[in-house]
């Protein structure tokens, strides 16, 4: 696995990177600040990042959440600052987890696999959330277009429907494709 390891004390990093090298992984190591992480995620394309800090600061956490919704990637935070704020302000920037306890090279591996698995099931829910937002714009079009067709063609909604669907068949497209041009049509 590709690890991005982004800390400011050299001294710390080198521990964290020999921890992760012993165990097979492929690190790089950056300091914070020089490129935003969305950058850095961008340039190494990372399957996990780690950032070590003393205490997520808002410009941090800010870089989180553009890399989050960008380039999202399971991102650990260990972090000093057990401020119950600043973890739900992380949490919701988009880290995947937040350990407060210290760096401990030998607990690296099962908190890495925790956050793929917290990242995984995030993504799951982000990915039905956004498929269910378009089946509800999609319905609503369709409910706007058998409208219009209904006024226009007084005719019941069963034959609108009936006619937007054979309409869709004959061109090969989704519904909402040919309620989009029906509404076009009468709209305009």
């Amino acid at each position: 696995m590709n690890i991005l390891v982004i800390d400011d004390q050299p001294e710390r990093a080198v521990v964290l990177e020999r921890a992760l090298t012993d165990i097979g992984h492929q690190v790089v190591v950056r300091p914070p600040g020089r490129n935003s992480l969305h950058q850095l995620v961008l340039s190494f394309s990372p399957d996990v990042v780690i950032v070590d800090a003393q205490s997520p600061d808002r410009d941090m956490l800010e870089d989180v959440a553009l890399a989050s919704d960008r380039t999202p990637r399971p991102i650990i935070f260990f972090a000093e600052d057990d401020d119950s704020d600043v973890i739900r302000r992380s949490i919701e920037a988009g880290v995947s987890a937040y350990v407060v306890d210290g760096l401990k090279p030998e607990r690296v591996n099962t908190i890495i696999k925790v956050a793929i698995s917290r990242f995984n099931a995030h993504q799951s829910l982000r990915g039905e959330l956004e498929k269910t937002r378009s089946e509800l714009a999609d319905r609503k079009l369709i409910e706007r277009a058998k409208g219009l067709l209904m006024q226009h063609r007084q005719c019941t909604e069963a034959e609108a429907f009936g006619a937007m669907r054979s309409m869709a068949m004959k061109k090969k497209v989704r519904l909402a494709e040919v309620a989009q041009d029906v509404l076009s049509l009468f709209e305009t």
